[in-house]
């Protein structure tokens, strides 16, 4: 009974899910499988999987490639304590607090780096077309853009509660017995043995820690099914609802007032009925129309239904530009860390509103008679 997930181009939406897995032959359906600029998926669930799909699939070069891995870092994958792997530190939260981080030391982070490479490529792990966070060429402003896109005016904020800490090997497990190919792996008992061995590297205490290059592409791979429940029962629902999720963080919309509570019902019992190890923290929720402060994800989606970095957060962006000028004017130049921060803002409200955040560094770059971002890359360049 597996969840088979496939990229697709947006313009390709028309075609089902039965036509990509029955009406391709085995070389188109391998390329499109390996088309990482792909970031739309569609995901079907199946009472099995398709024999056409399993005769094009390699699923003994897929535990060879395990094997050799297994074979390659037996020693860390040994190590009952794993902690000495890592580097542990906080940093801040948006919402206020601090987020503990545990990031692989070099040896370790180049093997999770290797099996994540051979998730992706061997055995195509994917996400849920409603997955925003950690997938190439997304960001959270695409997140809210699907709403917008909508013209919502209504928002369901939910949270989850220790997402990535909480998640445990045997739920993951769990999960990937139900998505394809990995769920024809664990009826191998070779496949079950390596794919078990590969993936107790991944944890830390009991759980997935944040910090490595492998912990994302997990979360997005074993929420699959339960993005996939949540985002039909959206479809379904009337009023029309748009789901995102953004790693731990969902958004549920409407362009009309929905019944909030009952939808924050509906996931809790999808949740349950996954088995999840983590939940909702209700404490958190929020519900309101997009007449007050709607931001979604860093983001305003205004009542005009534009997304906008804000007023305050405008009027800031235009003090650093400001400052980084003066100083640079006064033989101060801002260093490596900030310089690249401030570059980094750029970019991203320049995603958002990219005339506005033009507009400011073209009457900065006048009013110091030098050019704002020509002035950021002679720092970053000289380093």
């Amino acid at each position: 009974m597996p969840y088979i997930t496939i990229p697709v181009k947006q313009a390709g939406y028309q075609l089902s899910i039965d036509d990509i897995i029955y009406g391709i032959d085995e070389a188109t359906f391998q390329a499109q499988l390996n088309k990482k600029d792909m970031n739309d998926t569609r995901t079907a669930y199946r009472r099995s999987t398709p024999g056409r799909l399993l005769e094009q699939i390699h699923f003994d070069e897929m535990v060879d490639a395990l094997k050799a891995f297994n074979q390659k870092y037996e020693t860390l994958i040994a190590m009952e304590d794993k902690t000495p792997l890592y580097r542990s530190f906080k940093i801040p939260k948006r919402s206020g607090g601090l987020r503990p981080i545990d990031a692989p030391k070099d040896e370790l982070s180049i093997a999770l780096y290797e099996l994540k490479s051979i998730l992706e490529h061997k055995m195509f792990a994917s996400h849920h077309t409603c997955a925003f966070a950690y997938v190439s060429r997304r960001c959270a402003i695409d997140a809210v853009k699907r709403h917008q896109a909508n013209r919502s005016r209504w928002f369901l904020k939910l949270d989850f509660h220790n997402f990535f800490g909480s998640t445990t090997l045997e739920f993951v497990e769990s999960q990937l017995k139900m998505i394809f190919p990995f769920n024809e792996l664990y009826l191998r008992a070779d496949g079950a043995e390596e794919l078990h061995k590969a993936l107790s590297l991944c944890f830390l205490r009991g759980g997935l820690p944040q910090g490595t290059p492998i912990s994302p592409m997990l979360t997005n791979l074993f929420m699959i099914p339960i993005d996939h429940a949540i985002a039909k029962i959206a479809r379904g629902n009337t009023p029309y609802l748009v789901y995102t999720r953004y790693a731990d963080d969902i958004l549920i919309s409407s362009d009309i007032s929905f019944k909030w509570r009952e939808v924050q019902d509906t996931i809790l019992g999808i949740i349950d009925a996954f088995k999840a190890p983590f939940t909702l923290n209700t404490a958190k929720t929020r519900y309101g129309s997009s007449a007050g402060r709607n931001w979604n994800l860093g983001v305003m989606l205004n009542k005009d239904n534009k997304i906008t970095i804000g007023h305050a957060k405008k009027k800031l962006f235009k003090v650093k530009v400001y400052s980084f000028m003066r100083d640079f004017a006064e033989n101060n130049p801002w260093s490596i860390g900030d310089t690249q921060s401030l570059s980094g803002e750029i970019a991203y409200y320049r995603m958002v509103e990219k005339d506005e955040v033009d507009k400011i560094i073209k009457f900065y770059s006048e009013k110091f008679n030098r050019d704002v971002m020509a002035t950021i890359k002679s720092i970053l360049t000289a380093a």
